[in-house]
């Protein structure tokens, strides 16, 4: 499997990192300049003294040559490797390289210049040769780590992409990015409900283990060459993967195909089969809350992945009427029709004008209509007025993502409507608060997490869990 190579100024922190990552992987650690050391029987700075920079660059890709043939090891470089481009070639072709980034200021504070050549002036010159490497570094980069925080904080980081290169046995979950992910903690509580994964340094507790893997954009192929390689049982996918990942598989189960996404992947004897329990997940979580898709009036806004999921459950369960809202009207009805051509029982046309008049009630009224519209305030208010249960699948609401620009549509919905949010966390949206402060039940999207957890660890277990009873569990304690 790949090396994880890494890259970056001198005392960022390759070494320190790069020794505690192999060990918590279980990985070997070659750090090339001991390794230039030790060949030539005298440091760094010895050879640069007896013998010049020039001869060092030539045993540094001597070195680079030799580290390139070995496999699934952390290999720590120095400082000047990006310095020719044959080296960061040679450390590609089996590695994954990530530059480890941190501030030429930091360094100083805390660098020790003996043993350090390029290095022998002080400090400061670490400014001159940041301004000179820093772009190679990128360049040559499959991913970037800033290492702005502390040890641990960067060790974590570290982490997220060693495991995503390096799969282990166990179970995890595949994102960019992944850093804020909670369902390493929702499937090890679910496993250990059930016994499974607990002594640790046992096969038992390896085979049963659940970890975050960072997976870069146009990293799947890397990835799942990886996983098969390394033995892993299973994994979830979150965004952006869910329908890249289809690409990769060798069976796709007929929800997840109709939905056209993947959030879980079972491995068995060799071969990758995607299943989509997101959609199951957010039925249990409203079904939980009193609340049932089958003759309800349905609204979703947005028009991704989860949107598209969430449309098709709700009409192949039978929804009276479902809506989807997309700030382009185009992308949402292309959503409804095709949720019209998958879903049993729904109707192959939606008898509805989809122009400026859609959302009118006299064009709404036959069972199990689909319809994709334009999400402008009046049609928001049009819909939430004829609506049991209303989804948002938007990432408004989420951290950095901006949020709605009135909340002035909530004020239609019947009272006893329920508004469920997809986006969690500790605080509730304000499209939730707004909700809460006219009297409408709201639901965020933990429930779903859960629920969605859940369905995956029976495809993992291969066999059924009293879901009800672990959710409460674990919802209430993800709550206090």
């Amino acid at each position: 499997m790949r090396n994880i190579v890494l890259t970056g100024l001198p005392g960022s922190g390759k070494t320190t990192l790069g020794l505690a990552a192999a060990e918590l992987a279980g990985l070997d650690f070659r750090d090339m300049d001991a390794e230039i050391e030790r060949a030539a029987g005298m440091s760094v700075s010895e050879i640069f003294a007896a013998w010049g920079e020039a001869r060092f660059r030539e045993m540094e890709t001597e070195e680079a040559r030799r580290a390139a043939e070995a496999t699934g090891a952390v290999i720590s470089t120095g400082g000047g490797v990006v310095l020719r481009e044959d080296n960061m070639r040679l450390l590609a072709k089996n590695g994954f390289i990530i530059f480890i980034d941190r501030d030429p200021t930091a360094i100083a504070g805390d660098v020790e210049c003996a043993g350090r050549p390029l290095l022998a002036e002080g400090a400061a010159r670490l400014f001159g040769i940041s301004k000179e490497r820093r772009p190679l570094y990128l360049k040559s980069a499959h991913a970037a780590l800033a290492n702005d925080g502390g040890f641990q904080e960067a060790l974590g980081k570290l982490m997220l992409l060693v495991n995503g290169e390096h799969p282990g046995k166990g179970f995890g979950v595949i994102g960019d990015p992944i850093g804020h992910t909670r369902s390493p903690e929702i499937h090890k509580a679910v496993f250990a409900a059930h016994g499974l994964g607990l002594a640790e340094g046992s096969g038992d507790a390896a085979a049963w283990d659940y970890k975050a893997m960072h997976v870069k954009r146009g990293g799947l192929g890397a990835f799942v060459r990886a996983a098969r390689e390394s033995g892993l049982r299973g994994f979830n996918v979150t965004i952006p993967h869910k329908q890249d990942i289809m690409d990769f598989l060798d069976d796709i189960d007929e929800e997840a195909r109709l939905c056209g996404a993947v959030n879980t992947v079972v491995i068995k004897e060799g071969r990758l089969t995607g299943h989509n329990t997101d959609m199951g997940g957010l039925q249990e979580a409203i079904r939980d809350a009193g609340f049932d898709y089958g003759g309800s009036r349905v609204t979703v806004l947005g028009t991704g992945g989860a949107a598209a999921g969430v449309a098709y459950k709700a009409a192949a369960c039978g929804a009276a009427r479902v809506r989807a809202l997309g700030r382009r009207k185009e992308r949402a009805e292309a959503l409804a029709a095709n949720v019209r051509r998958v879903a049993p029982g729904i109707a192959e046309e939606a008898g509805a004008d989809m122009g400026t008049g859609a959302g009118k009630r006299g064009g709404l009224a036959r069972r199990g209509e689909v319809l994709g519209l334009e999400m402008s305030p009046d049609a928001l208010a049009e819909a939430a007025a004829d609506t049991d249960i209303l989804v948002n699948a938007t990432p408004l609401g989420m951290e950095g993502a901006g949020d709605f620009e009135s909340l002035g549509f909530l004020e239609a919905l019947p009272r006893g409507a329920l508004v469920c949010d997809l986006v969690y966390g500790r605080s509730k949206t304000a499209l939730l608060k707004k909700a809460e402060e006219i009297g409408i039940k709201g639901i965020n999207g933990l429930g779903m997490l859960v629920y969605q957890a859940l369905l995956a660890d029976e495809l993992y277990m291969g066999r059924t869990l009293d879901r009800r009873r672990v959710a409460a569990t674990i919802i209430g304690r993800f709550s206090r």
